[in-house]
């Protein structure tokens, strides 16, 4: 469970300090809404699970987890937990949620107290304002990151958030279902080129950093290899 320590202005956290390259994520604990309307904590999702989330004009709905999502239980990372008079919701300060009035998206360490962010409101089917009243620090077991399938921004703990900027969840609403549908193996290679640390994605694969691009060329030839092989199998049956 999370440690509390309490935020005292530029003072830095005592038990970790959470680096620039750290995903932003959310601890093992953190929870989402699913399709049939049980809440569920971000450890026990799997890819094509169905969560509440929420569009960009504040409708609610529900998304699909893809299997970009990240999750890495063994994990110990710092968070930032920002609390309202209704919901607390907890993440890596890294991590975007929209503020204030026009939904901007602003990483979790640039959210002030009095700040507003948006809280899902299911009888309304839509996000509803609510001033941060507290900001704590805490550390706590895992990292765990829904990535949607569609662009939503994926209600945790009752409060919307985004995996990215606006502009790369505009672009993934497009591009993750397309290499999802012909090979999600290949979008993970091309992750582990541009990352320096390697990623734990919800299925269980880790993907170290590719650090040269003789081996970026080398992993897509082996991955191609394994696909062409398994198309000629299936195409046999």
């Amino acid at each position: 469970s999370p440690t509390p320590e309490p935020c005292r202005g530029a003072e830095p956290c005592k038990y970790v300090d959470p680096q620039p390259t750290d995903p932003p994520c959310f601890p093992s604990s953190a929870t989402v809404q699913r399709a049939d309307g049980e809440t569920a904590p971000l450890s026990s999702l799997s890819a094509g699970d169905s969560i509440l989330a929420a569009a960009a004009d504040g409708t609610l709905g529900f998304d699909v987890v893809s299997s970009f999502s990240l999750a890495d239980p063994s994990a110990k990372a710092a968070f930032l937990s920002l609390t309202t008079a209704t919901a607390t919701v907890t993440l890596t300060p890294t991590h975007k949620l929209p503020a204030g009035p026009a939904k901007a998206l602003k990483q979790a360490s640039e959210v002030a107290v009095g700040e507003t962010v948006w809280i899902a409101s299911p009888a309304a089917g839509t996000l509803v304002q609510a001033p941060v009243l507290k900001i704590t620090k805490v550390v706590a077991d895992g990292l765990h990151s829904p990535l949607t399938m569609h662009g939503g921004w994926p209600v945790v703990d009752g409060v919307a958030t985004s995996y990215n900027s606006a502009a790369v969840v505009a672009r993934n609403k497009y591009l993750v279902p397309l290499v999802e549908s012909v090979c999600p193996t290949l979008g993970r290679l091309v992750v582990a080129a541009t990352n320096p640390k390697a990623m734990h994605y919800i299925d269980g694969e880790v993907v170290e950093p590719i650090s040269s691009l003789v081996e970026v060329a080398a992993a897509v030839a082996v991955t191609a290899a394994a696909t062409l092989g398994v198309r000629k199998i299936t195409a046999r049956k």
